[in-house]
């Protein structure tokens, strides 16, 4: 399969998405510049999604810039996971409208959730086929994505559900600013060759 032609596609849907959440932002009927004030919460979920999104396509791009390989699996790997990422402006839009409110919350954290185990799918097709095809180095610099460590831990995934339970119970709008320091913790790590792929 053209890697090409499937790195074109998600770069495509990637910027649909990015597109949607900003046309969520409201125009105040007022001309007073407090008037935006209003949109807070949603400009603050909107700059997470942003972060979330961005951080994303930095270590997809990564990926998808070392595989030798594409295979139907990765293939429809990467099709869910895009699918998953399509959700996020309608969380994101849900939590901007009632920031503090549980069922919102819940929503993102489902949504995160199921757009961590895409990624994960997704990784694991593109280390194993790298692996199987005879490209060792190609799946031991996924395997070596700080991101990759991260997500596949059962120590940091357990204290992570553990924190999530009690923010959503207690003070769901922190979910946000955990989103926010788990986008950086996991995404804002990557492998010192990232920045070199095409130097």
């Amino acid at each position: 399969m053209n890697k090409t032609r499937v790195e074109a596609f998600s770069d495509a849907v990637l910027a649909i998405i990015l597109t949607i959440m900003v046309l969520e932002i409201k125009i105040p009927d007022s001309t007073h510049l407090g008037a935006m004030l209003e949109e807070l919460p949603y400009i603050i979920s909107y700059g997470v999604g942003w972060l979330f999104i961005g951080v994303a396509w930095y270590n997809h791009h990564y990926m998808f810039s070392k595989t030798k390989v594409v295979t139907k699996q990765i293939f429809w790997a990467n099709n869910f996971w895009m699918f998953t990422t399509s959700f996020v402006p309608v969380a994101t839009a849900w939590i901007g409208k009632s920031i503090n409110s549980r069922g919102p919350q819940i929503f993102y954290s489902i949504i995160y959730t199921l757009w961590t185990v895409a990624y994960i799918v997704l990784s694991y097709s593109i280390l194993n086929a790298n692996k199987k095809a005879g490209h060792l180095e190609v799946a031991d610099s996924i395997r070596n994505m700080p991101i990759f460590s991260l997500m596949t831990s059962w120590k940091i995934i357990l204290l992570q559900i553990i924190v999530w339970l009690l923010i959503i119970i207690y003070l769901p709008a922190l979910q946000i600013v955990m989103v926010a320091v788990l986008v950086l913790f996991y995404g804002g790590k990557t492998n010192s060759d990232s920045d070199k792929l095409y130097k």
